[in-house]
């Protein structure tokens, strides 16, 4: 499983410390549109998934790409944009890219990249709230 946002800094690898965490049966990793290449996830991430008992480290952002996209059996996006995007750029992996917040209503999840605590822990929520949702269906 493949989680994609864009610097791959925040939100993906949020998402990927808490899908391992719920559904440790997965192999999940994640990776950037527009990646901050080989940065560590942002400060302001770290502190909600080590606040929420999740594991912020050994985290090395990567840019995405075809091979990637191809060795994942699911692909999870954040927004719709992105979604769209990887159709464009990847068109035989239409069947396998999804919302990370499909089961919430198709819940699209912003970027909180330098916005505020509380944005951040808005985006904390509504990930791991999706993360909860995809792991009972596995």
């Amino acid at each position: 499983m493949l989680i994609i946002c864009i610097g791959n800094i925040c939100r993906s690898p949020s998402a990927e410390k808490i899908l391992q965490a719920k559904a440790p049966q997965l192999k999940v990793s994640s990776a950037g549109i527009s990646a901050h290449v080989d940065k560590p996830i942002d400060k302001n991430a770290a502190q909600q998934l080590d606040t929420h008992g999740y594991s912020s480290q050994n985290h090395s952002a990567r840019q995405l790409d075809e091979q990637l996209i191809q060795e994942a059996d699911l692909v999870l996006v954040m927004e719709e944009f992105q979604l769209r995007r990887l159709m464009r750029d990847y068109p035989a992996s239409s069947g396998k890219v999804m919302l990370l917040g499909k089961w919430l209503n198709n819940l699209e999840i912003n970027d909180p990249y330098r916005k505020s605590s509380e944005a951040f822990a808005l985006v904390f929520q509504q990930i791991e709230q999706a993360c909860q949702a995809w792991s009972e269906k596995f």
